[in-house]
């Protein structure tokens, strides 16, 4: 059974935080569905061309862009038109809360791999033959696992990413946990970094971080390219054997989250500048709530009558004493009230009666305001 060795440093816990945060913002904030549609594209095909760079794909972006969509003979094009179509594809399993199994994984690596010629299969099967990453005695060289047991460390990890005990670690620390050990195995002669990256991506969408499509790991990897392959190193041994099989993983994790963080971020000042732009037609005391308050009005306004201090926590992502001081604020502003005017600790809130009375007048108009809730 495979049991990754790690533990969750201040720097990971405080990324995987700053994470939840830039989740909500592009999830409550509200955004047409032309500019999430035009946004969600860019950023897909920011993914694949830089998936494929990262793989030392050298075709130019006017050349890869051109192989998005239009299937060419040249295997470096064939490399991009069919990461593209594997995007796609995970899009439909991401929709049918398809789990990672041994099948999929082996369903995803033959879309993405590049066949010269031939009949494409269903399914990859596992390399039968040892390969090995770089050149030998340069750096970055790494000797993966025998061919004869890649069969079992698949399906350990597997099994390990969806066991019930795992499915309680935060999304983030699974994705980075997953790639690196996918990556470490090597099960495939090509493609393994293509598809461990997708997977990852795959792991985070199903735990609801997927951020509606809007960002991608690979722009990361690609800004630090070197201390990408550094961190997946770790300074150890080339064998796998000699180490690699019971690293301590929390170097590569603290380095995984940072740039998920990163990366999440970005999406978030995305989300934000467009929808600020989209809102600028809005009635004034809606425009006036910062990002945090107009989740909370969205949910107060069309989903519940008033919301539990732990409610707010948990959707705005902050912690009890943070989320506390805000309530306290928003209350002197005028924005919320305490369901219970007369206890002495406030455990839940509901709108002040002027957005309560905003609230009304807008829900007699469901289809004009319903964005708020995408």
């Amino acid at each position: 059974m495979y049991k990754p060795r790690y533990s969750i440093s201040n720097e990971i816990a405080q990324n995987l935080m700053v994470m939840q945060r830039s989740a909500s913002t592009v999830e409550y904030l509200p955004l047409p569905a032309s500019v999430l549609k035009e946004l969600q594209r860019e950023s897909r095909e920011t993914t694949v061309i830089l998936s494929t760079k990262l793989e030392g794909n050298d075709l130019d972006e006017r050349e890869k862009r051109e192989a998005l969509y239009a299937k060419k003979a040249s295997a470096q094009a064939q490399e991009v038109y069919n990461l593209m179509r594997a995007a796609e594809v995970l899009d439909d399993w991401d929709e049918r809360q398809l789990p990672i199994t041994e099948e999929l994984i082996k369903k995803l690596h033959a879309i993405i791999r590049v066949i010269p010629y031939g009949r494409r299969p269903q399914l990859s099967q596992y390399r039968t033959q040892q390969n090995q990453v770089g050149t030998r005695n340069q750096p970055g060289f790494y000797l993966p696992p025998m061919w004869k047991d890649v069969p079992r460390l698949m399906e350990d990890l597997v099994a390990w990413v969806n066991s019930p005990a795992t499915l309680a670690v935060p999304a983030p620390l699974r994705a980075g946990v997953f790639m690196y050990q996918f990556l470490c195995i090597h099960p495939y002669m090509d493609g393994n970094g293509r598809t461990a990256r997708m997977l990852a991506t795959y792991i985070l969408r199903r735990a609801g971080l997927g951020l509606k499509g809007l960002f991608s790991l690979e722009s990361y990897y690609d800004r630090n390219l070197k201390g990408y392959y550094a961190n997946l190193q770790m300074g150890l041994p080339h064998n796998y054997y000699d180490g690699r099989n019971d690293a301590d993983l929390t170097p590569w994790l603290e380095f995984s989250v940072a740039g998920l963080s990163e990366v999440f971020q970005e999406a978030a000042a995305v989300v934000e500048t467009r929808s600020l732009q989209y809102m600028s037609v809005e009635p004034e005391p809606l425009k006036s709530l910062d990002p945090q308050q107009r989740m909370v009005f969205a949910q107060l306004a069309f989903k519940y009558n008033w919301m539990t201090t732990t409610d707010l926590r948990s959707l705005l992502g902050l912690s009890d004493r943070t989320i506390r001081g805000k309530i306290k604020r928003w209350i002197d502003e005028g924005f919320i009230s305490p369901r219970d005017e007369h206890s002495e600790r406030i455990r839940s809130v509901t709108l002040a009666k002027g957005y309560r009375d905003l609230a009304e007048t807008m829900r007699k108009e469901p289809q004009r305001y319903r964005y708020l809730l995408k």
